[in-house]
């Protein structure tokens, strides 16, 4: 015997009402995660500043040279750098002070002349000490974990190491180190694997190179301050391209300094222009992946959206661009507006 199903009219309704639901919460979903995935144009022109904190002083959320900048991977976090202050404070997004720790000193915990931070995929927290030259990892609350690096020019020791990229595996650790002209990569226990650079102007060469940075395709990027260009590697040294030349035209650079990447790879440079060649008018120019530029904002003053000598970046995943302005002792923050 077959037994037979009756839908009333009530219950059609409702089915009708349900498949309606199902279909707008899909759509709703959809382009939350359009807008999720899209939330700035890569190809971005026009950035507009949206705010800016910070001035000189010991205070929290004070500086004494603000220096470099970094998010932690869910950027709840902004870790800065104050640099003649030798510690490391932490911010919201926003701004919000909300700890700090560090003082001048060779111990643990300590820094002499620190120069940059970088915040890897597990949250922890490395900084290079630049005038103790060694390296030094924190846990995300700034406790002290581990540090490797003395002063000299053999492998694994520095000369004015001044910032450090690690892979997103956290394998590999990545040192510029200044003043002996090179890169050096380290496992991330310390243990040295090979170097790479020389003082010169080739590819491949140096003159104090001060900036490292690796892109989301693990190459790495390395800014050649006394050579006024920025050059790409791939994780083992081996050299991709070269972006600029000293000058002050779009994609040239005078006094260049250090640089951040978007989440398009796109890679964004401070360009103080106060070299001998420099129009004096410092800004932040924005390249490609491959070193075409894109656009360029920023001009010399002490207003919003101005610099005196914009010093580190940091580029959060809705494209908007956090400056350092070391003479200003603040943190500016830009939005793409198109």
């Amino acid at each position: 015997m077959k037994t037979r199903i009756v839908i009333s009219t009530s219950d059609r309704h409702s089915y009708l009402m349900i498949g309606l639901l199902v279909a707008v919460s899909l759509l709703v979903l959809t382009v939350v995660v359009s807008s999720t995935v899209s939330a700035f144009d890569p190809n971005a022109t026009k950035y507009e500043f949206v705010k800016k904190w910070g001035s000189r002083g010991t205070g929290d959320g004070q500086f004494n040279r603000v220096h470099d900048i970094d998010f932690n991977p869910s950027e709840t976090r902004l870790y800065a750098v104050d640099r003649d202050g030798n510690r490391i404070q932490v911010f919201d997004k926003n701004g919000t002070f909300l700890f700090k720790w560090g003082s001048k000193g060779t111990g643990d915990g300590q820094f002499t002349v620190p120069y940059s931070v970088g915040v890897v995929a597990n949250g922890n927290v490395w900084v290079a000490d630049r005038g103790n030259h060694r390296i030094q990892e924190f846990d995300k609350d700034g406790n002290f974990l581990f540090k490797f690096g003395s002063f000299g020019a053999k492998p694994g020791e520095f000369n004015n190491p001044r910032q450090v990229a690690v892979d997103k595996d956290m394998k590999y650790l990545y040192v510029v180190d200044s003043k002996n002209n090179r890169i050096q990569k380290f496992f991330t226990n310390g243990t040295f694997v090979k170097s790479w650079g020389t003082l010169g102007s080739g590819d491949g060469e140096f003159d104090l190179p001060v900036t490292i940075i690796m892109d989301s395709k693990g190459d790495l990027i390395v800014n050649d301050r006394g050579n006024n260009h920025v050059q790409k590697f791939d994780a083992n040294g081996t050299f991709l391209l070269r972006i600029g030349s000293t000058g002050t035209s779009d994609g040239q650079f005078a006094e260049v300094e250090h640089m951040a990447t978007d989440r398009f790879d796109n890679i964004y440079v401070n360009d103080p222009q106060l070299g001998a060649d420099g129009s004096g008018m410092p800004r932040v120019q924005k390249f490609d992946t491959n070193g075409n530029f894109i656009t360029k904002f920023g001009s010399r003053g002490s207003g919003d959206g101005q610099f005196t000598d914009p010093e580190h970046l940091a580029v959060d995943s809705d494209g908007n661009v956090y400056v350092s302005d070391r003479k200003h002792n603040n943190i500016q923050v830009f939005k793409p507006v198109n």
